[in-house]
C-alpha cells in the first residue's frame, strides 16, 4: 500500500510539473504577485470555503458531484493536452461519464491524479516557494486540528468516500480500502513547482535540486505517515508529515546547489 500511494505522490509531481507550461502559456495564473505572503492566507481562506461548502454540499449530492466533475474536466483537459492536444477533450468527457455512470476505483484515482496534477501546477506557478513555505504550516497546523480536535476532516472524508468523488485515491485491500486525500498530494508538491518554476538554479535532467529535493523530502514524510497508519491505524494527519518533508527537502537542494 505505502509504494503504490507513493508512485502516485511522485507521478502526481512529475506530471505537474510536465503541464507547468501549458498552465502559464493559458495565462492560469491565480496571484498577480507571486511573492506576496498575503497569498498565503488568501490560499487558506480559500481552502476554508471549499471545505465548508463541501460539508454543506453533500447533503446535496448533485451540485458537488457537478462541481468536482467540471473541475475534472478542466484537469484532465490542460494535464494531458501537452500530451494528446485536442484529443484530451475527449478523454476528459469519457472520464467525467464513467465518473457519473461506473466509478470504479481506477476511474476514481485516474481523475484525482488529473486534478491533482492541475491543481498543483496552477498553484505552483502562481506561488514563489516563500508564500507556498507559510502556507504549507499553516496548512500543517489547521490538519492537526481538523484531524484530532474538530475531527471535521474525517467527515469530510467520510462524505466524499460515500458518493464517490474523486477527492480521494483509493486502493483495494482484502480487509477494506486504504484512502490518501487528494490534499496531501497537492499540497507539498506545489511547492515542487513553484521550486521549479521560480528556481534560477541549473536543472539536472528535466528538474531543479530545490524542487527534486522538495519532492524528495515530501515522499519521504509520505512513507513516515503511511508507516504510522500501517502500524497504529485510525485517522492521522498527512500535511504536518508531507508538507515539512518537503519544506525540509527544499531548503536541502538550496545548499546544495
Amino acid at each position: 500500500m505505502r509504494y503504490l500511494f507513493g508512485l502516485i505522490y511522485i507521478f502526481s509531481a512529475i506530471l505537474a510539473l510536465m503541464a507547468m507550461p501549458k498552465y502559464e502559456e493559458a495565462g492560469m495564473v491565480v496571484f498577480e504577485n507571486p511573492s506576496d505572503v498575503s497569498n498565503s492566507l488568501l490560499y487558506f481562506g480559500l481552502i476554508i470555503a471549499f471545505t465548508a461548502f463541501i460539508l454543506i454540499a453533500v447533503r446535496h449530492s448533485k451540485i458537488l458531484k457537478a462541481v468536482i466533475y467540471f473541475l475534472i474536466f478542466l484537469s484532465v483537459f490542460y494535464v494531458l493536452s501537452p500530451f494528446v492536444g485536442v484529443v484530451s477533450i475527449v478523454i476528459a468527457i469519457l472520464v467525467v461519464v464513467l465518473l457519473a455512470k461506473k466509478p470504479h476505483w481506477l476511474v476514481i484515482n485516474f481523475s484525482a491524479l488529473m486534478l491533482a496534477a492541475g491543481i498543483t501546477a496552477i498553484f505552483g506557478i502562481s506561488l514563489e516557494p516563500l508564500p507556498v513555505i507559510i502556507l504549507l504550516t499553516i496548512l500543517a497546523i489547521y490538519d492537526i486540528i481538523s484531524v484530532y480536535r474538530t475531527k471535521h476532516m474525517i467527515s469530510l472524508a467520510e462524505s466524499v468516500t460515500a458518493i464517490n468523488v474523486p477527492m480521494l485515491f483509493v486502493i483495494p485491500r482484502k480487509d477494506g480500502n486504504a484512502y490518501m486525500g487528494v490534499g496531501d498530494v497537492v499540497m507539498p508538491n506545489i511547492l515542487v513547482v513553484s521550486a521549479q518554476y521560480f528556481s534560477n538554479s541549473p536543472a539536472i535532467g528535466f528538474i531543479k535540486p530545490p524542487a527534486l529535493f522538495a519532492l524528495i523530502g515530501g515522499f519521504l514524510g509520505l512513507m513516515v505517515l503511511l508507516y504510522i497508519v500501517e502500524k497504529r491505524g485510525g485517522a492521522h494527519p498527512g500535511l504536518p508529515f508531507v508538507n515539512f518533508g518537503a519544506i525540509a527537502g527544499y531548503f536541502l537542494g538550496l545548499a546544495v546547489v
